[in-house]
């Protein structure tokens, strides 16, 4: 499942780039920052799968991925792909309305010349715009694009649970070892004795 979504992040990292380039916002530098944190935080759940691979191991002549990483993925995919969707969102600006309704708008003799010369681009033609910016929204912004959102949300649990199994199978004796060690140089050191000594 987490590979399925991998392929979803990086998908929509790339239609929100083409998204930016079709309205001629792709050099501006709050935009590129906001692209490239899409493409950070997409790279950083391709890694996660990779991870879980890495860190697997043999149970009764299976190969099992991490466990722990399987429900770290969980955990951060159920905020992140919201935030993914919202963000391009805001790439997107208007955009996503200002399109003609249906093909019949095309077909109609009076409307037909006014989206030719309103929806402009310069990376493409006003008709492709058009095509390419329906799928924006199918992704990001229609009925089918919030259910998809829903999904990613919910499909592996209520975020308690998810949350609740990552704490189940965190290394928890290996994090509070490092502490508790930090801890224990720090009173050997600054223990008046040892200084006598």
């Amino acid at each position: 499942a987490q590979i399925r979504l991998a392929v979803k992040l990086r998908f929509l990292v790339g239609m929100a780039r083409r998204l930016t380039e079709t309205i001629g916002t792709i050099n501006m530098p709050p935009v590129r920052e906001r692209l490239g944190w899409l493409a950070a935080k997409s790279a950083m759940v391709e890694s996660m799968m990779l991870g879980l691979e890495a860190g697997g191991g043999m149970y009764e002549g299976y190969y099992i991925p991490s466990r722990h990483l399987v429900y770290t993925a969980q955990v951060v995919t159920q905020e992140l792909y919201p935030q993914f969707i919202q963000t391009i969102r805001e790439l997107a600006g208007g955009a996503l309305i200002m399109l003609p309704s249906s093909q019949a708008d095309y077909d109609n003799p009076e409307i037909a010349p006014i989206i030719a010369k309103t929806q402009i681009s310069p990376a493409m033609s006003p008709e492709e715009r058009v095509k390419f910016l329906k799928l924006a929204w199918d992704a990001v912004g229609s009925e089918f694009a919030s259910r998809h959102v829903q999904y990613e949300m919910f499909y592996a649990g209520a975020q308690f649970v998810t949350s609740g199994h990552s704490f189940r199978t965190y290394d928890w004796q290996a994090a509070t070892g490092m502490t508790d060690a930090t801890l224990a140089a720090y009173q050997r050191q600054s223990n008046p004795m040892n200084k006598a000594a």
